[in-house]
């Protein structure tokens, strides 16, 4: 394993983390709860900006972060602390991290499915310059392949590997005017 995908795997679970602890820190918010400081990172601070009643920071080492909220570790007598709220809102913060993970997992499949783009049909769409002589099997233009060698193609990438592991008798089934034609 390279230097540059150990810091790309703590760079991912520290963003990781990042995601799970603003999960924590909209929630908090979002029920009133008082909270002083939210962190990226761990170690000694690298930058922080107050901003209200919450210290936002930037921390040396990116492998964690926190959301420390009022109440949270210690009793307090202030209203707005995290002990001193109904369970079902500290139930909620405390699911709010996972809840936003798990939101973020949704994105990043979400990202990826349209990145790789919607699969395309396997459609013979003409011949490649210096094949035309597949037409003298039958193969049309439009002509949508059913089937390579009793193997079912549902995509364009199907029949690619299909027709390049197939031997010299291929056996070809395709879709043509709404009917299956069996072109041997």
């Amino acid at each position: 394993m390279t230097i540059l995908s150990i810091v790309l795997i703590i760079l991912f679970f520290g963003l990781l983390i990042a995601v799970h602890e603003f999960g924590h820190f909209l929630a908090a918010k979002s029920l009133g709860v008082r909270v002083e400081e939210f962190s990226i990172g761990m170690g000694p601070k690298l930058l922080s900006r107050q901003r209200g009643e919450t210290l936002y920071s930037l921390r040396a080492l990116p492998i964690g972060g926190f959301c420390a909220m009022e109440g949270e570790n210690e009793a307090s007598d202030d209203p707005r602390a995290f002990h001193s709220k109904p369970a079902w809102k500290k139930l909620v913060i405390l699911a709010a991290g996972a809840l936003m993970n798990f939101a973020a997992g949704l994105v990043l499949i979400a990202l990826l499915f349209a990145a790789a783009g919607v699969p395309s049909l396997p459609v013979v769409s003409g011949y490649l310059p210096g094949a035309e002589d597949i037409g003298d099997q039958g193969l049309l233009a439009g002509d949508e392949f059913y089937s390579i060698d009793g193997h079912r193609t549902w995509f364009q990438a199907d029949a690619l590997l299909f027709l390049q592991r197939a031997g010299e008798d291929v056996a070809v089934e395709v879709v043509r005017d709404g009917r299956r034609v069996d072109l041997g």
